[in-house]
């Protein structure tokens, strides 16, 4: 084991896949490579082998922590002689850039759908609470966009503790990739589901303005883990496929059209420049020190393939 796992176990995928062999859920054959495809990011890699020797288990496991959290809240309520007010069980999924959150999130949605329903369990990425484009640059902090100070924390902690108190409503404002910009007044609307996914850089880190993480008021947390090299060999290859991808729509309100506009070399050297500058920094500051605070690692090796399964021990 390596320094930073003294607090958690360590387990292969040999080992990691025979847990909860009989809770894996019979997906009737549902998730086929195709569905499977439509679930992963762009430029992800992930295949059914994955899915069976890694996820199927840890869905098994999530579903274990899922009944323990309803026996607690059910206990607690008969403890203090109150009525019990529904409160999602809230799942945070953190790490890097381009590290492969957005597939381990949709995927786990899927999967807890095929448990709970689809109406039950929800996702939300954090990237709609940044502040718009507008406001960073007033900031004068466009340059550091994704790090801490760039989000509206106050915003998304009042999101997640109207979660947690069980409000019968919350809504998110919505994010887009495609022009790299929040959405004016629009926002994704939520009633109660009984799982939670809260995906996102920022998701174990401290609010800068307030003594509390985003990770306390989670229920259960992930971390996508992988070596550095590694990450920005994924962040550059995702870029060269949105890069020709953008070539071929030529849409000049697209984020990635100003890059198809100069020669490919120097398109690929400028965002080599973003990760050092920007994404490298964030990562090495900002959201690999909050490794430690998940629940369950997951570390990568090429290929996106999870080699090891790192659970907390206490």
């Amino acid at each position: 084991m390596t320094e930073a796992s003294l607090n958690y176990e360590v387990f292969d995928r040999q080992v990691w896949q025979k847990f909860g062999q009989q809770d894996h859920l019979d997906l009737d054959q549902s998730l086929t490579p195709t569905v499977l495809s439509k679930l992963k990011a762009f430029n992800d890699q992930i295949s059914i082998d994955e899915v069976n020797v890694i996820y199927l288990p840890l869905v098994a496991y999530i579903k274990m922590q899922y009944g323990q959290y309803c026996q607690m809240r059910q206990a607690r309520s008969t403890f203090f002689n109150q009525k019990q007010v529904d409160s999602p069980f809230v799942i945070g999924i953190a790490g890097s850039v381009a590290v492969g959150k957005t597939t381990t999130a949709q995927l786990l949605q899927y999967l807890l759908q095929a448990e709970f329903g689809n109406e039950e369990v929800a996702l939300v990425t954090t990237d709609g609470f940044l502040r718009s484009n507008s406001e960073l640059e007033a900031m004068g902090i466009m340059d550091r966009k994704g790090f801490p100070e760039s989000y509206n924390m106050a915003a998304l902690l009042e999101f997640v503790d109207a979660i947690k108190d069980g409000e019968p409503e919350v809504k998110a404002p919505r994010y887009s990739h495609d022009v790299s910009d929040v959405l004016l007044d629009e926002y994704d609307v939520f009633k109660r589901p009984k799982i939670f996914i809260i995906e996102g850089i920022n998701t174990l880190q401290a609010s800068p303005d307030a003594p509390v993480y985003l990770s306390d008021f989670f229920d259960f947390s992930i971390y996508l883990d992988a070596k550095t090299d590694l990450i920005e060999h994924w962040y550059l290859d995702r870029f060269v496929a949105l890069l020709n991808q953008t070539a071929q729509m030529q849409d000049p309100t697209n984020f990635f059209y100003e890059w198809t506009q100069m020669p490919f070399d120097q398109a690929v050297q400028q965002a080599r420049e973003v990760w050092n500058t920007v994404n490298y920094p964030n990562l090495r500051d900002y959201i690999l020190p909050t490794r430690e605070r998940a629940d369950l690692i997951l570390h990568k090796t090429v290929g996106h393939v999870i080699n090891e399964v790192w659970l907390r021990k206490f």
